[in-house]
């Protein structure tokens, strides 16, 4: 009589054990959700704010071409600052694309699990 008790007394700690592990491996889920969310909203942020920086690159940029008597870049005159901005919107404008192709990476990630 008493190895029935044993066995059931062995199959309860067996499923306490396995309820345990599911429970843990359902927590670590959800910290790696909420820790891809919080990734994915601050990434979201920065394209915000990437892009309002490009916007006043582009105001800058029209305000130094209009003080200025040329136009055409390959021109000797053309303003140096002008320059500057052009090239600093572009690689702001190259991160905007790459941010935005995580983004889409993430999300097809997300599809698949």
């Amino acid at each position: 009589m008493n190895q029935p008790q044993f066995e059931t007394a062995d199959l309860r700690h067996l499923v306490r054990v396995q309820a345990k592990g599911q429970a843990m491996a359902e927590r670590k889920r959800l910290a790696t959700d909420d820790v891809l969310r919080q990734r994915r909203q601050q990434t979201e942020a920065m394209l915000v704010d990437i892009k309002n920086a490009v916007r006043l690159l582009d105001q800058s940029i029209e305000a130094e071409l209009q003080k200025s008597p040329t136009r055409d870049p390959h021109h000797f005159a053309f303003p140096m600052t002008v320059r500057a901005l052009t090239v600093r919107r572009e690689n702001l404008k190259s991160t905007i694309a790459l941010l935005l192709l995580e983004l889409t990476k993430s999300d097809r990630g997300r599809a698949v699990v």
